[in-house]
Protein backbone atom coordinates (compact mmCIF):
# COMPACT_ATOMS: atom_id res chain seq x y z
CA UNK A 1 0.00 0.00 0.00
CA UNK A 2 1.55 3.27 -1.12
CA UNK A 3 1.96 6.33 1.00
CA UNK A 4 -0.95 8.30 -0.60
CA UNK A 5 -3.45 5.51 0.19
CA UNK A 6 -2.30 5.39 3.80
CA UNK A 7 -2.87 9.13 4.11
CA UNK A 8 -6.40 8.82 2.66
CA UNK A 9 -7.30 5.96 5.03
CA UNK A 10 -5.97 7.87 8.03
CA UNK A 11 -7.95 10.94 7.01
CA UNK A 12 -11.16 8.87 6.73
CA UNK A 13 -10.61 7.39 10.19
CA UNK A 14 -10.19 10.87 11.68
CA UNK A 15 -13.32 12.16 9.89
CA UNK A 16 -15.49 9.18 10.93
CA UNK A 17 -14.25 9.43 14.51
CA UNK A 18 -14.93 13.15 14.60
CA UNK A 19 -18.47 12.71 13.29
CA UNK A 20 -19.18 9.99 15.88
CA UNK A 21 -17.82 12.16 18.69
CA UNK A 22 -19.86 15.17 17.52
CA UNK A 23 -23.19 13.36 17.46
CA UNK A 24 -22.44 11.43 20.65
CA UNK A 25 -21.74 14.67 22.50
CA UNK A 26 -24.92 16.27 21.14
CA UNK A 27 -27.13 13.48 22.46
CA UNK A 28 -29.39 14.69 25.30
CA UNK A 29 -28.36 13.46 28.77
CA UNK A 30 -29.84 10.14 29.76
CA UNK A 31 -33.10 10.58 31.60
CA UNK A 32 -33.18 9.00 35.03
CA UNK A 33 -36.54 7.38 35.66
CA UNK A 34 -37.93 7.22 39.18
CA UNK A 35 -37.15 3.70 40.25
CA UNK A 36 -36.79 3.76 44.01
CA UNK A 37 -39.53 2.20 46.08
CA UNK A 38 -40.05 3.50 49.60
CA UNK A 39 -39.07 0.08 50.93
CA UNK A 40 -35.67 0.53 49.27
CA UNK A 41 -35.39 3.90 50.94
CA UNK A 42 -36.04 2.38 54.35
CA UNK A 43 -33.40 -0.27 53.77
CA UNK A 44 -30.85 2.34 52.77
CA UNK A 45 -31.88 4.48 55.73
CA UNK A 46 -31.39 1.66 58.22
CA UNK A 47 -28.69 2.84 60.59
CA UNK A 48 -28.20 3.47 64.29
CA UNK A 49 -31.02 5.70 65.46
CA UNK A 50 -28.47 8.00 67.01
CA UNK A 51 -26.94 9.73 64.00
CA UNK A 52 -23.16 9.82 63.91
CA UNK A 53 -21.32 13.02 63.10
CA UNK A 54 -20.28 11.70 59.69
CA UNK A 55 -23.44 11.03 57.69
CA UNK A 56 -21.40 10.66 54.51
CA UNK A 57 -22.16 6.94 54.27
CA UNK A 58 -25.92 7.57 54.45
CA UNK A 59 -26.85 11.00 53.21
CA UNK A 60 -25.46 11.04 49.62
CA UNK A 61 -27.18 7.80 48.61
CA UNK A 62 -30.52 8.89 50.03
CA UNK A 63 -30.20 12.25 48.30
CA UNK A 64 -29.41 10.61 44.95
CA UNK A 65 -32.52 8.47 45.35
CA UNK A 66 -34.50 11.64 46.03
CA UNK A 67 -33.18 13.28 42.86
CA UNK A 68 -34.22 10.31 40.72
CA UNK A 69 -37.58 9.96 42.44
CA UNK A 70 -39.16 7.76 45.10
CA UNK A 71 -42.51 5.98 44.88
CA UNK A 72 -44.67 6.77 47.91
CA UNK A 73 -48.31 6.35 48.96
CA UNK A 74 -49.21 9.69 47.34
CA UNK A 75 -47.05 9.40 44.25
CA UNK A 76 -43.48 10.14 43.24
CA UNK A 77 -41.49 12.37 45.60
CA UNK A 78 -38.65 14.11 43.85
CA UNK A 79 -36.18 16.96 44.33
CA UNK A 80 -36.00 19.16 41.25
CA UNK A 81 -34.09 22.24 40.15
CA UNK A 82 -36.27 25.20 39.23
CA UNK A 83 -35.63 28.60 37.71
CA UNK A 84 -36.17 31.14 40.49
CA UNK A 85 -38.37 34.12 39.71
CA UNK A 86 -38.41 36.57 42.58
CA UNK A 87 -37.12 34.24 45.31
CA UNK A 88 -33.58 32.78 45.42
CA UNK A 89 -34.69 29.18 46.04
CA UNK A 90 -33.40 26.96 43.21
CA UNK A 91 -34.49 23.59 44.61
CA UNK A 92 -38.00 22.34 45.21
CA UNK A 93 -39.53 19.16 46.57
CA UNK A 94 -42.42 17.86 44.49
CA UNK A 95 -44.96 15.05 44.59
CA UNK A 96 -46.23 14.04 41.16
CA UNK A 97 -44.69 17.22 39.72
CA UNK A 98 -46.62 19.41 42.16
CA UNK A 99 -44.79 21.58 44.75
CA UNK A 100 -45.00 20.42 48.36
CA UNK A 101 -43.94 23.74 49.82
CA UNK A 102 -40.41 22.60 50.69
CA UNK A 103 -37.88 24.72 48.81
CA UNK A 104 -34.33 25.85 49.40
CA UNK A 105 -31.34 27.71 48.05
CA UNK A 106 -29.17 24.60 48.39
CA UNK A 107 -29.75 21.04 47.31
CA UNK A 108 -32.50 19.39 49.35
CA UNK A 109 -30.93 16.46 51.18
CA UNK A 110 -32.82 13.44 52.45
CA UNK A 111 -31.46 12.76 55.93
CA UNK A 112 -33.52 9.75 57.01
CA UNK A 113 -36.75 7.89 56.26
CA UNK A 114 -39.25 6.30 58.67
CA UNK A 115 -42.41 4.22 58.64
CA UNK A 116 -44.70 5.31 61.48
CA UNK A 117 -48.24 4.01 61.95
CA UNK A 118 -48.30 3.02 58.29
CA UNK A 119 -47.34 6.55 57.20
CA UNK A 120 -44.18 7.32 55.26
CA UNK A 121 -42.12 10.01 56.97
CA UNK A 122 -39.04 11.70 55.55
CA UNK A 123 -36.68 14.19 57.17
CA UNK A 124 -35.07 16.75 54.85
CA UNK A 125 -32.20 19.15 55.47
CA UNK A 126 -31.12 22.17 53.44
CA UNK A 127 -29.31 25.48 53.58
CA UNK A 128 -30.83 28.86 52.81
CA UNK A 129 -27.59 30.53 51.79
CA UNK A 130 -26.08 33.96 52.37
CA UNK A 131 -26.84 35.40 55.77
CA UNK A 132 -29.89 33.21 56.15
CA UNK A 133 -30.06 30.03 58.20
CA UNK A 134 -27.18 27.68 57.39
CA UNK A 135 -29.16 24.56 58.15
CA UNK A 136 -32.90 23.95 58.43
CA UNK A 137 -35.01 20.82 58.58
CA UNK A 138 -38.53 19.82 57.60
CA UNK A 139 -40.53 16.62 57.86
CA UNK A 140 -42.76 15.34 55.08
CA UNK A 141 -45.49 12.88 56.14
CA UNK A 142 -47.06 10.94 53.27
CA UNK A 143 -50.43 9.21 53.65
CA UNK A 144 -52.58 7.48 51.06
CA UNK A 145 -54.85 10.47 50.45
CA UNK A 146 -52.64 13.39 51.48
CA UNK A 147 -49.22 14.63 52.46
CA UNK A 148 -48.35 16.99 55.32
CA UNK A 149 -45.33 19.28 55.50
CA UNK A 150 -44.07 20.37 58.93
CA UNK A 151 -42.89 23.87 59.65
CA UNK A 152 -39.11 24.43 59.22
CA UNK A 153 -37.17 23.89 62.42
CA UNK A 154 -33.66 23.78 63.83
CA UNK A 155 -31.02 26.09 65.28
CA UNK A 156 -29.31 26.75 61.93
CA UNK A 157 -26.68 24.14 62.81
CA UNK A 158 -26.49 20.48 61.79
CA UNK A 159 -28.44 18.11 64.03
CA UNK A 160 -26.37 16.09 66.46
CA UNK A 161 -28.89 13.51 67.64
CA UNK A 162 -31.98 11.78 66.27
CA UNK A 163 -33.98 9.09 68.07
CA UNK A 164 -37.13 7.23 67.00
CA UNK A 165 -39.29 5.80 69.76
CA UNK A 166 -42.72 4.45 68.88
CA UNK A 167 -44.56 7.16 66.98
CA UNK A 168 -42.26 9.94 68.20
CA UNK A 169 -39.05 11.22 66.62
CA UNK A 170 -36.79 13.39 68.77
CA UNK A 171 -34.25 15.66 67.11
CA UNK A 172 -31.51 17.66 68.83
CA UNK A 173 -29.49 20.55 67.41
CA UNK A 174 -26.86 22.67 69.16
CA UNK A 175 -27.84 26.18 70.19
CA UNK A 176 -26.25 28.64 67.77
CA UNK A 177 -25.19 31.50 70.03
CA UNK A 178 -21.38 31.27 70.22
CA UNK A 179 -21.39 33.33 73.40
CA UNK A 180 -23.29 30.69 75.34
CA UNK A 181 -21.07 27.72 74.53
CA UNK A 182 -21.75 24.70 72.33
CA UNK A 183 -22.88 22.22 74.96
CA UNK A 184 -26.56 23.23 75.06
CA UNK A 185 -29.18 21.82 72.70
CA UNK A 186 -32.54 22.70 71.26
CA UNK A 187 -34.76 19.61 71.30
CA UNK A 188 -37.61 19.13 68.83
CA UNK A 189 -40.26 16.43 68.81
CA UNK A 190 -42.12 15.04 65.80
CA UNK A 191 -45.51 13.44 66.43
CA UNK A 192 -48.63 13.11 64.26
CA UNK A 193 -46.96 15.01 61.39
CA UNK A 194 -46.26 18.05 63.61
CA UNK A 195 -43.01 19.36 65.09
CA UNK A 196 -42.68 21.35 68.29
CA UNK A 197 -39.82 22.65 70.42
CA UNK A 198 -39.76 20.83 73.75
CA UNK A 199 -36.43 21.93 75.21
CA UNK A 200 -33.96 24.82 74.98
CA UNK A 201 -31.19 26.41 77.09
CA UNK A 202 -32.39 28.34 80.13
CA UNK A 203 -30.88 31.11 82.22
CA UNK A 204 -30.57 28.65 85.08
CA UNK A 205 -28.46 26.34 82.93
CA UNK A 206 -26.16 29.25 82.10
CA UNK A 207 -25.88 30.25 85.74
CA UNK A 208 -24.99 26.71 86.69
CA UNK A 209 -22.39 26.50 83.95
CA UNK A 210 -20.51 29.67 84.87
CA UNK A 211 -21.34 29.97 88.57
CA UNK A 212 -18.02 28.61 89.79
CA UNK A 213 -15.82 30.52 87.37
CA UNK A 214 -13.59 33.31 88.62
CA UNK A 215 -12.89 36.66 86.93
CA UNK A 216 -9.30 35.49 86.42
CA UNK A 217 -10.46 32.39 84.55
CA UNK A 218 -12.66 34.51 82.27
CA UNK A 219 -9.77 36.82 81.43
CA UNK A 220 -7.51 33.80 80.88
CA UNK A 221 -10.05 32.55 78.34
CA UNK A 222 -10.17 35.96 76.69
CA UNK A 223 -6.36 36.03 76.57
CA UNK A 224 -6.26 32.61 74.90
CA UNK A 225 -8.80 33.88 72.36
CA UNK A 226 -6.63 36.92 71.64
CA UNK A 227 -9.31 39.23 73.03
CA UNK A 228 -7.54 40.46 76.18
CA UNK A 229 -4.30 42.27 75.48
CA UNK A 230 -2.22 44.58 77.63
CA UNK A 231 -4.95 44.81 80.25
CA UNK A 232 -7.65 45.69 77.76
CA UNK A 233 -10.65 43.64 76.64
CA UNK A 234 -11.20 44.02 72.91
CA UNK A 235 -14.67 44.62 71.53
CA UNK A 236 -13.98 44.24 67.81
CA UNK A 237 -15.85 41.88 65.48
CA UNK A 238 -13.28 39.11 65.81
CA UNK A 239 -14.04 39.02 69.52
CA UNK A 240 -17.79 39.23 69.05
CA UNK A 241 -17.90 42.55 70.85
CA UNK A 242 -16.80 40.73 74.01
CA UNK A 243 -20.32 39.42 74.61
CA UNK A 244 -19.03 35.93 75.32
CA UNK A 245 -17.02 37.11 78.33
CA UNK A 246 -19.80 39.35 79.60
CA UNK A 247 -22.23 36.42 79.47
CA UNK A 248 -19.81 34.47 81.64
CA UNK A 249 -19.22 37.44 83.96
CA UNK A 250 -22.92 38.14 84.55
CA UNK A 251 -23.51 34.55 85.61
CA UNK A 252 -20.78 34.38 88.24
CA UNK A 253 -21.87 33.50 91.75
CA UNK A 254 -20.32 35.53 94.57
CA UNK A 255 -17.12 36.38 92.65
CA UNK A 256 -14.07 37.88 94.31
CA UNK A 257 -14.15 41.59 93.55
CA UNK A 258 -10.48 41.98 92.67
CA UNK A 259 -8.83 43.92 89.85
CA UNK A 260 -9.90 41.28 87.30
CA UNK A 261 -13.48 41.71 88.45
CA UNK A 262 -13.22 45.49 87.97
CA UNK A 263 -11.89 45.07 84.42
CA UNK A 264 -14.88 42.90 83.50
CA UNK A 265 -17.38 45.09 85.34
CA UNK A 266 -16.27 48.28 83.60
CA UNK A 267 -16.20 46.59 80.19
CA UNK A 268 -19.57 44.85 80.51
CA UNK A 269 -21.38 47.87 81.91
Amino acid sequence: MNKSKLIVIAALVVIVGGVFFYFNERKPPMKIDPVSEYEDLLKQSESPLVIAQDESTIQPTLTVMLESGIYTLSGVVKSVTVTPKKSPERYQLQINNQPTGIKAVSQIELVKAFLINGHQVMLFGFDQGGNQCDREYQFLTVKESEFIVSKPFGSCLALNNLVESGDIITVSTPQNNPYLGDDFNYIYQYKDAQVKLIGKPTKKMLRNKYANFTPQQILNKATADGCYQDGVLLDDGACGGGRKYCTMFKNLRNPTKDSNYQVLKEFCN
